[in-house]
């Protein structure tokens, strides 16, 4: 893929961040929280939630969720469960028909008892999606040290 949006600026979306740009891939990373976006842009680091790792400089975070999703050849969703459903109706109005979706977060909403695959099939109908799951540690994944992930 050329172009991934990620969708979720903690450990593990910054971690997947650095796997998709070793990959080749041109990423763009949404976080909500201002301080998170500035360190990653101008520091090169996500001092918040994955410190002592440096980023590509190539990695651009933004608050703007239209700016993340714009041009993407896919979008990995890396948010918490319980916030999943309002990050999806956010985007969704710029989600080009039939993106591909790759969920990396793992957990049950609260009030439906849904997984994130049931979110994701009634707010994206036409988006293929998969899953990304494994026993894994942000840090390593961002160190390049062995890990099991499955699609």
């Amino acid at each position: 893929m050329k172009r991934l949006a990620i969708v979720g600026g903690g450990a593990w979306g910054t971690a997947l961040a650095v796997v998709a740009r070793r990959a080749g891939s041109n990423v763009v990373l949404w976080a909500r929280d201002d301080d998170v976006v500035a360190a990653i842009n101008d520091r090169h680091e996500n001092p918040l939630f994955l410190p002592g790792i440096a980023l590509d400089p190539t990695i651009v975070a933004t608050k703007d969720i239209d700016v993340a999703m714009a041009g993407a050849e896919a979008a990995l969703l890396v948010v918490p469960a319980q916030f999943l459903r309002g990050v999806i109706g956010a985007f969704q109005p710029s989600l080009l028909e039939g993106l591909p979706v790759l969920h990396c977060a793992k957990g049950i909403e609260a009030g439906s008892l849904k997984t994130m695959s049931e979110v994701s099939a009634e707010l994206l109908p036409n988006s293929p999606f998969a899953v990304l799951s494994g026993p894994t540690f942000a840090a390593e994944v961002a160190r390049g040290l062995p890990t099991a992930v499955t699609p």
